[in-house]
């Protein structure tokens, strides 16, 4: 009779553990649906009046590949390039913007260049957003003439 006991003791213990295991599973797949890649994390719209949004993105594209490597951690800075029309260079489905930004003595910090991807899906076709209405957006941006951005750009 205590064997019995003990095996229903040891049963109860693992559906608790099997049921705090799927309650923090739940908890870690709502974690990576708000880092997944397509999270728009702000929007921009050019001078013509396009949508540009810069999503989460990861080590290929958007917010993730391009605040680290090339130190760009303010969405002002984003905005201030796509709030122009495209540039020469620009397609249908990919936009070139630029925009030089100055500190508040009127000394050039950087010169900006944002890409962006105006389609539903990458032009490498490895992303896709299941609304093809809607716009990848920023798949990189940087400074000219650097590989990284002066920290100063990033409090303009």
């Amino acid at each position: 009779m205590a064997d019995s006991t003990a095996a229903d003791d040891t049963d109860k213990a693992i559906a608790a553990a099997d049921s705090d295991i799927r309650e923090s599973d739940a908890t870690a797949d709502d974690d990576a649906a708000s880092d997944h890649w397509s999270v728009v994390k702000f929007v921009a719209h050019d001078e013509d009046g396009r949508y540009i949004p810069t999503r989460q993105g990861n080590r290929s594209f958007g917010w993730v590949h391009f605040s680290g490597p090339h130190n760009i951690h303010s969405e002002k800075v984003i905005k201030a390039a796509v709030n122009q029309h495209p540039e020469r260079g620009s397609t249908k489905t990919r936009k070139v913007y630029g925009a030089v930004l100055y500190d508040t003595l009127g000394i050039i910090l950087a010169k900006v260049k944002v890409i962006a991807q105006y389609h539903w899906e990458t032009s490498d076709h490895k992303y896709k957003l299941a609304d093809t209405d809607d716009k990848i957006g920023v798949i990189t941006a940087f400074c000219q003439g650097v590989n990284k951005c002066p920290d100063a750009l990033n409090r303009v």
